[in-house]
């Protein structure tokens, strides 16, 4: 297997090609609880980029210690970069529900600080209609301060990723985001 991924790089270099591979992550461990409830949790994050393309692969274990029960989720993305456009998509599921949403997006970004998102939140869960929502929306970020509008259309009861968890039967919304 070394051999091999030697051969590959040497041939990318005489060939002349270029490219740029980033690995990244983060584990996180907690365990919390009040006397009714007690959790231990294992997060895990990975992330992968090869140029403009991007992979990343969370998931999580919580182990219930009353119930003596495990629970685990999962996110798988996918994403491409051309010029100021980013097309991606995410699946996740969970215990429960092996393969429950599905996300397409599409980002404009013509600057670092400033762009427009547009997603769509469909379900493979059975028990649920397929289309879950749209949410719509424009962010300007200046350093830790993150600024967005938008408006999120749903009949399911479902939030999207920029709007806020709270918003669950859509509309419109404002939020402001500072991170130290």
């Amino acid at each position: 297997m070394k051999r091999l991924l030697m051969m590959l790089v040497v041939l990318a270099i005489v060939a002349g090609m270029s490219f740029a591979l980033e690995i990244g992550g983060s584990t996180a461990v907690a365990g919390i609880g009040n006397p009714d409830e007690k959790v231990f949790q294992i997060d895990q994050e990975i992330d992968i980029d090869l140029d403009a393309l991007h992979f990343d692969v969370d998931g999580g274990f919580d182990y219930l210690v009353p119930g003596k029960d495990w629970m685990w989720d999962y996110e798988i993305g996918a994403s491409y970069t051309i010029l100021i456009f980013t097309f991606g998509s995410t699946v996740a599921g969970d215990k429960d529900v092996k393969l429950g949403d599905i996300t397409a997006y599409a980002d404009i970004a013509p600057c670092e600080q400033a762009g427009a998102d547009i997603d769509f939140l469909f379900s493979a869960d059975k028990t649920k209609d397929v289309f879950q929502g749209a949410d719509f929306s424009m962010f300007y970020n200046s350093g830790p301060c993150e600024f967005r509008i938008g408006y999120l259309w749903t009949e399911n009861g479902e939030p999207d990723v920029n709007a806020p968890e709270l918003l669950t039967n859509g509309g419109l919304y404002a939020k402001a985001k500072i991170s130290y």
